[in-house]
């Protein structure tokens, strides 16, 4: 059986084999590791690895750094690992729940003998935890295996320093890659885990139902997945597996809260100071990551009169406006899109969807339909914390998320905003301190643009300025939800939002994040299409010429 040991070759997940790292001495794979010593190396510091020291060793106050320097060989097999925490059982460091999750990107596409080099992209997730989940394993599926092609990643969340730590096994060791606020340094900042963990938090990509590449209630990976005599089929990992919505509600939501809430802590000095302003502002006008969403519709279920509806979240950011904010329409049914089965099968068909791993090909769209990125949830929980906190005031938040509201993802007009943005907030009333210096710089931006009637300042301001916001924007947000629906049975409407929805998927494809070729279906569009935004008619059309076709700085920098 070779299919599940070539599956296991994730070269871009160890960080070290990444293009965007900062080249080792050595090849990875002739790396002269010492066994049981924990080697330092931080992408943007570290040009080639090195031992820790013990004052180093000592700040690591995680369970995971804990158990590295407690004198006991390093497990170095993910069943290993999983062993040395169940014999810690009973002792101040033990993390006696166990959840097992099971995430590829194939896992909905049935084993054949046609599809058995397919490249699913088997994975385990493994949380440890006593009350919270503060441990977290990524690893390959292959449970028994030390060897670098089977990877093996570990975060650990340091209660004393309030960071996650981020570790990898390689070489017959472990590498300690950095912690959160690595990840918000100019040096450290996209590099190694950051490239992924762009703010310094635990990485799920979906975090809605229906988990269109997790196991899940809507939709299980399940022995259909694997070749007969696949020995996963009886690995008691794979057999103990849980759903993906407790990963969502025990694990990967409460650890995004647990960073955002360590960041704004540190943020503030004693005299009520915030420092980093602009770190938490760019969460709120670019996006430094984006989470995948989907219809709830398993897309091979649609026929020709079967509704789709695309996830809200495609056409505007419902978690600020709605849930931060209070603006969601007062009758439920202004938000729900359908769009007739039969527009989007002739779509599929019209733009050729299918998904492929490179070599084999899978006719269709994902499991469920319309896959879509949409904001992030690391950026949209720090945006409702920071309101909560007293940095940002409800005013500015709607201001800022109402410009090119109709665009949620990859929106450079609101990126644009970003230049504006102060590094600190003076004084008890930093709210006020903060709105007061960043509106004045967008005025007097605004006043050089005598010729730009339409600048994404000029477009903040009149939304700044706009007397009764609340009542206003809950109208321009129905108004749009209006036009929306006059056009979703429109077949020309329809074709439009599709091809911004493929448009979306290929920015994904440029991040980091998207590390797998299966994650998004794919099309017969050209890579060099033109980028696409929604109007607020509710109607795609082409970017402006003016507005370039990215939203946030190189990795790397700050602004």
């Amino acid at each position: 059986m070779t299919v599940l040991r070539e599956e296991q070759r994730f070269p871009t997940r160890s960080y070290p084999y990444r293009k965007r790292a900062v080249p080792m001495a050595a090849a990875p794979d002739v790396v002269p590791a010492l066994a049981n010593v924990l080697y330092r190396r931080v992408g943007g510091i570290d040009v080639e690895p090195r031992p820790m020291d013990a004052t180093e060793l000592g700040r690591l106050d995680d369970p995971f750094g804990r158990l590295l320097r407690s004198g006991k060989p390093f497990p170095l097999t993910t069943r290993l690992l999983i062993a040395a925490f169940d014999a810690i059982a009973g002792t101040a460091d033990e993390l006696p729940q166990q959840l097992v999750f099971l995430v590829a990107d194939g896992g909905h596409i049935p084993w054949t003998p046609q599809t058995e080099e397919l490249r699913r992209g088997f994975r385990f997730v493994i949380a440890r935890g006593k009350g919270d989940f503060t441990l977290l394993v990524s690893s390959s599926t292959v449970a028994d295996s030390a060897a670098d092609q089977a990877f093996l990643q570990v975060i650990g969340w340091d209660d004393t320093n309030k960071v996650f730590h981020f570790y990898e096994r390689l070489a017959g060791t472990y590498f300690w890659a950095g912690m959160s606020t690595h990840a918000l340094q100019t040096g450290t900042r996209g590099k190694g885990p950051f490239d992924s963990h762009v703010n310094g938090a635990t990485v799920m990509k979906e975090l809605r139902t229906p988990w269109v590449h997790w196991h899940a209630p809507q939709a299980g990976i399940n022995e259909n997945a694997l070749a007969p005599d696949d020995p996963l089929r009886n690995d008691p990992l794979f057999m103990g597996r849980v759903s993906a919505e407790r990963m969502e509600a025990e694990v990967a939501r409460p650890g995004v809260r647990r960073w955002n809430a360590a960041r704004i802590a540190r943020a503030v000095d004693a005299d009520g100071t915030w420092r980093d302003v602009r770190h938490f502002l760019r969460q709120a006008v670019t996006d430094t990551t984006v989470n995948l969403a989907t219809s709830q519709t398993a897309s091979h279920l649609i026929d020709d009169t079967t509704p789709l509806r695309p996830p809200l979240t495609f056409f505007l950011n419902s978690d600020t406006l709605f849930g931060t904010l209070g603006l969601e329409p007062n009758d439920p049914s202004d938000a729900d899109i359908s769009v007739p089965g039969r527009l989007y099968r002739e779509c599929l068909a019209r733009y050729d969807i299918h998904r492929s791993d490179g070599a084999l090909r899978i006719e269709g769209d994902s499991h469920f339909a319309f896959l879509t990125p949409e904001p992030a949830f690391e950026d949209t929980h720090l945006i409702d914390a920071l309101v909560q906190a007293g940095l940002l005031t409800r005013r500015l938040v709607a201001a800022l998320t109402m410009t090119d509201f109709p665009n949620p993802v990859f929106s450079p007009r609101r990126a644009a905003l970003l230049r504006h943005v102060p590094t600190l907030a003076r004084g008890p009333n930093a709210a006020e301190a903060l709105e007061s210096e960043f509106v004045a710089a967008v005025r007097a931006a605004a006043d050089h643009q005598a010729n730009r009637a339409d600048s994404p300042e000029r477009e903040f301001l009149s939304n700044y300025d706009t007397d009764n916001f609340d009542a206003t924007f809950r109208q321009r947000i129905a108004v749009y939800l209006r036009h929306l629906k006059s056009g979703m049975a429109d077949p020309e409407t329809w074709d439009g939002w599709f091809r911004l929805a493929e448009y979306r998927r290929r920015r994904f494809r440029r991040k980091p994040l998207a590390e797998f070729a299966l994650t998004t279906p794919r099309s017969n569009i050209a890579p060099t299409a033109a980028p696409l935004r929604m109007t607020a008619l509710g109607r795609a059309e082409p970017l402006h010429p003016s507005e370039p076709d990215e939203t946030q700085p190189p990795q790397g920098e700050i602004s």
